[in-house]
């Protein structure tokens, strides 16, 4: 076998072990579709006030759930408190975000075919396999769901006629839509689930972050209370010149 083989199969698996406690370097998780987003802006933040390094991992919502439980990465944004989860990821008080929308896009000219939640019941939705949205919706069996590794695949398909609708979080979704340069080709319908809903930033609690969680936690909590994350997110949104969701 060639050296360079050998070299690239090491690194490989170098790459893939949890970062622990000492080290300079924290691995966090988050979608390759908000590379660059705010939640990057966010995390590279939250290394730099913990004074270390950051290595980010990319993966579907699903597999960055797998990574927390087992882990191989030691932090991530952007999720919701569930039971199930509790059991492998330590939850940063106060969450960072309490508010997130969850919207609906669909193509240009279409946005009326969803006023009430209603109107999604003959349509066709795309969703990310993996990801929880609102109570109502997630436990609704009779709605047509048609599940993905990630957002961008639902987008292409809502613009090949083969869903009615995309489901997604506002932030998201509007960081996604300019990415991929189809603001034009969507709109969001004017039904949204816009309850209280609040938005964590988790540990892995088999990271070695754990511990010194103390003071990790002390670090992240001064950054959302003195409106650091806050002031994140929004100037990602203005510094682009697109509308700033609710957060």
């Amino acid at each position: 076998m060639k050296l360079s083989i050998i070299v690239g199969i090491l690194l490989a698996l170098l790459s893939a072990l949890p970062v622990r406690a000492g080290q300079q370097t924290i691995a966090v998780s988050i979608d390759e579709e908000t590379k660059g987003g705010p939640d990057t802006k966010i995390l590279t933040a939250v290394a730099e006030a913990l004074n270390a390094g950051i290595m980010f991992r990319y993966a579907p919502f699903k597999r960055r759930l797998l990574m927390m439980e087992k882990g191989l990465v030691d932090m991530t944004c952007g999720i919701l408190k569930r039971p199930e989860r509790e059991a492998y990821i330590h939850y940063i008080l106060p969450p960072y975000k309490k508010r997130s929308d969850t919207i609906f896009f669909v193509p240009k000219g279409k946005a009326g075919q969803i006023r009430q939640y209603e109107d999604l019941k003959t349509l066709k939705i795309g969703m990310v396999r993996g990801s929880k949205y609102f109570i109502r919706f997630d436990g609704d069996m009779a709605l047509q769901k048609e599940e993905v590794h990630n957002d961008t695949g639902n987008f292409k398909k809502l613009l090949l006629g083969r869903l009615d609708a995309v489901i997604i979080s506002e932030c998201t979704g509007i960081h996604l839509i300019h990415k991929l340069g189809i603001a034009q080709a969507v709109e969001i319908s004017p039904y949204r689930f816009s309850k209280k809903k609040s938005v964590y930033l988790g540990i892995s609690k088999k990271s070695g972050l754990m511990d010194d969680i103390d003071r990790v936690e002390a670090t992240i909590r001064l950054m959302i209370n003195n409106g650091e994350i806050g002031r994140i997110i929004k100037a990602y949104y203005t510094d682009r010149n697109l509308p700033v969701p609710a957060f």
